[in-house]
């Protein structure tokens, strides 16, 4: 899709858009790039954003809690086996109807993966 095709932009965290980036997982249109960041695991999705096809980065740093295992909190202190990212559409490009200061599309879409 070229910049003069871009879609309109569009508030939205429709299940389709979770779906398409697994699609675009797949086929390593859309990656996910782990790095550590301070003891904490960080993320870097990079690719085609799953509804406008434009190119996106989004890092993503999780936050560290400690003191919240336990047997009140029903953890081990651990790390959870997987990680949920919730990413929204950065691409940068412009989409019409967009408020003031938004950046992307609107998509936001969840991506779950191994925290190994």
């Amino acid at each position: 899709m070229s910049q003069a095709d871009a879609l309109d932009y569009l508030l939205s965290a429709d299940y389709t858009w979770t779906e398409r980036a697994f699609e675009l997982l797949g086929r390593r249109e859309l990656t996910v790039t782990p790095y550590e960041g301070g003891g904490a695991p960080c993320f870097v999705v990079s690719g085609r954003c799953p509804r406008c096809d434009h190119h996106l980065v989004d890092r993503q740093v999780t936050t560290a809690l400690t003191g919240l295992s336990g047997p009140s909190r029903g953890g081990d202190g651990e790390r959870p086996a997987f990680v949920v990212l919730d990413v929204t559409c950065s691409c940068g490009s412009e989409h019409g109807n967009a408020p003031a200061g938004a950046i992307g599309c609107g998509a936001s879409f969840r991506i779950a993966m191994d925290a190994e």
